[in-house]
């Protein structure tokens, strides 16, 4: 039942349970990847590559995908988005679980990528119910709750690879599953009738045309650019992390999988108890300002693994990385959506999600050549220069308010 009118409140419990659930969908497979990559790549120097094309397919789909998810999502509403991304989620872990072949494994990772927008759809549906002052706020608490899920995410992971290599994946299809049908019963539209878009046609399933719609806004071009070429280290990080680690300090899973636990951890002190602080005194951009600062930082710090192999300076990097990220991506995806109008905001959203979903197809394509070549400093130094790349240019732009569409 659609009501005719947005919820008077934003049903928080369900969305923070959603945030919560699909994070353990994505980080239980962490520590595990790799190693299934293993069984149909025993080359080593192949395998970096390999991964890295697994992440450029879904990511390349999913920047496909997701500005016509966040197009229809206007028109139709969020609820039957947010629930197919979740189907889609399910059916891939299923086939990537089943595996027997690189080919499965491909397949899997593109049908997850073909509805990936889960997490857009959530913040779309807080923008129609969360007033512009209290975003960053709760855009922090999804974010507390998603680090909660890392932390449980990779342990559970972790443990069910003692029992079978696929199993993960099985699990993550499950809690996927349990998502939506939790989501299809409690789940009510927060976008009515007469607030959706009403012109809906073909051009809109059009990702290159709903690409331009979302540069079309001023403030929003220029905080895409910085998400992206913040994404852009961070996706290389995620692809290159547990081989650093296999690689340098000769980890296995359980090892990666605490590292994981760390970023978790991170994720609820930053999001959950320093980032509402942070907001009171920095205000959104200085606070994304200070998250890209220590994105440097984290970055730098693996670089410098390779010359001071200890354990200590991966979880001292990448603490810094996480607590960067986390108040990083509450802050700005505040800032986005205070910059768009209220009837395109799964479209902004969308397009925001999209143009990272670029950088993830760029990041692990560049990241396996880099770590085969030069391992931890050439891959890590490059992250470096891009983070403080995105920090210029949000620091050299002024504050724009939301204004109407212009020439991209």
């Amino acid at each position: 039942m659609t009501p005719s009118a947005p919820p008077r409140r934003p049903p928080l419990l369900f969305l923070l349970t959603t945030a919560f659930l699909f994070s353990i969908g994505m980080s239980l497979v962490f520590p595990v990847l790799p190693y299934i990559v293993m069984q149909y790549v025993p080359d080593v120097a192949r395998q970096a590559t390999v991964i890295g094309w697994l992440g450029a397919c879904f990511a390349l789909l999913s920047f496909l995908a997701s500005p016509v998810l966040g197009a229809l999502s206007d028109a139709y509403g969020r609820r039957p988005v947010l629930i197919l991304s979740l189907l889609g989620s399910a059916i891939g872990y299923v086939l990537f679980g089943i595996g027997g072949s690189l080919t499965m494994l491909f397949l899997g990772r593109c049908i997850d990528g073909l509805t990936a927008g889960g997490m857009s759809a959530l913040f779309g549906y807080l923008a129609d119910t969360t007033p512009e002052e209290d975003r960053g706020r709760v855009f922090g608490q999804i974010g507390a709750v998603v680090g909660a899920g890392f932390i449980l995410g990779p342990a559970i992971g972790g443990a069910l690879a003692h029992i079978s290599l696929s199993l993960p994946m099985f699990v993550a299809a499950g809690v996927c599953l349990l998502n939506m049908l939790w989501g299809a019963f409690i789940l009510p539209e927060s976008l009515s009738p007469e607030r959706r878009q009403r012109h809906f046609d073909a051009a809109h399933l059009n990702p290159l045309a709903q690409l331009r719609g979302v540069l079309a806004y001023p403030a929003v071009r220029r905080l895409v650019t910085v998400s992206a070429l913040f994404m852009l280290p961070f996706t290389i990080l995620q692809t290159v992390l547990v081989l650093l680690g296999r690689d340098t300090l000769h980890w296995g899973p359980a090892q990666m999988g605490t590292v994981f636990m760390i970023v978790g951890v991170c994720d609820i002190i930053a999001q959950g108890g320093l980032l509402p602080l942070l907001l009171k005194r920095l205000g959104e951009r200085g606070v994304a300002q200070l998250g890209l600062t220590l994105g440097v930082v984290g970055t730098l710090g693996l670089a410098a693994l390779a010359f001071w192999p200890a354990a200590w300076l991966v979880y001292a990097a990448t603490i810094c990385m996480a607590v960067g990220e986390g108040i990083f991506t509450a802050s700005t995806g505040a800032l986005l959506s205070n910059a768009a109008p209220a009837d395109a905001q799964g479209k902004v959203q969308g397009g925001a999600q999209s143009f990272g979903a670029l950088a993830q197809i760029t990041g692990p394509l560049l990241a396996g050549p880099l770590y085969a070549r030069t391992a931890g400093p050439g891959t890590f130094g490059t992250s470096a220069a891009l983070i403080l790349l995105a920090l210029g240019v949000l620091s050299a732009q002024r504050q724009d308010p939301r204004g109407e569409p212009q020439a991209a």
